[in-house]
């Protein structure tokens, strides 16, 4: 008995220890590994210009015209546009109060005023 009693004692100093290695912790691939390559410059600032919010913000106006009471998601995937344009677009109206915006639990519908 008293050798196992050493044993035990022995292996939980070498743990202690600050020459101890620690234990690899196994990984689910989901660390991205370099491959050398120079990663991608991002993209350029896109700016809108006035006449093409006001646009969107009409075919918006169209949307909601003939579709009614819809999320802003609904209203982006409407509209033939960039997502950011539409939600410039939806801003234009809301600022100019074109728009009334109805908050349901997380879902935030429009339509218009």
């Amino acid at each position: 008995m008293a050798k196992k009693k050493a044993d035990k004692t022995s292996a939980a100093k070498a743990a202690a220890t600050p020459d101890a290695k620690p234990t690899p912790v196994p990984t689910n691939g989901a660390a991205k590994k370099s491959n050398g390559a120079a990663k991608k410059p991002p993209a350029p600032r896109r700016s809108f210009d006035n006449s093409e919010i006001g646009l969107v913000a009409g075919e918006v106006w169209q949307t909601l015209e003939s579709g009614g009471e819809q999320t802003l998601t609904k209203v982006k995937k409407s509209v033939e546009a960039p997502g950011d344009l539409v939600t410039a677009a939806v801003g234009w109206l809301a600022r100019e109060n074109k728009l009334r915006f109805v908050q349901s639990g997380r879902t935030t519908k429009v339509t218009l005023q």
